[in-house]
């Protein structure tokens, strides 16, 4: 039996959640372009912040897992990170907490070193607790569709 194969899986915000966000960044351009009392530069100027925060969303709008011999490897965009499977203290299937964390994304929880990679929409994921490189113990939970398997790709 050869080794096992690692659990990977991009867990993506609905697409109806981007809609929105465009239509209600449309609605605040031509806003401020029918404004009689905004000067022509003034829809230029705010053009650019809606624009990088538009492509920043559009950059977070998945959240990356793997799980394997090796570790967990999480991260959304170019925030990531990878916990050798020495350091994973557990692993175990939940339900996620909105309440606890207050919403989706990339959150923080009600106790130090207590985060949340979750996505709207996606109600079950891993929550691994790990042992960081200072000896300190961190809770994440990770949005995941198949949150069993993902655990099950860890190993012994």
């Amino acid at each position: 039996m050869g080794p096992m194969e690692p659990h990977r899986e991009r867990v993506q915000w609905p697409g109806w959640f981007f809609l929105a966000l465009g239509l209600v960044m449309v609605a605040a351009f031509v806003a401020l372009g029918a404004s009689d009392a905004a000067p022509a530069w003034a829809f230029a100027a705010a053009a650019g912040p809606f624009l990088l925060a538009a492509y920043g969303l559009w950059r977070l709008r998945h959240v990356e897992i793997e799980f394997g011999p090796e570790g967990v490897g999480f991260g959304f965009g170019a925030i990531r990170r990878r916990v050798p499977r020495e350091r994973v203290v557990s692993a175990e299937a939940r339900d996620y907490p909105a309440v606890r964390y207050m919403g989706w994304g990339y959150r923080l929880g009600w106790e130090p070193r207590e985060r949340a990679y979750s996505v709207l929409g996606c109600r079950r994921g891993v929550l691994v607790t790990f042992d960081d490189e200072r000896g300190r113990r961190w809770k994440v939970f990770l949005s995941c569709r198949e949150p069993e398997q993902a655990i099950a790709a860890l190993g012994p």
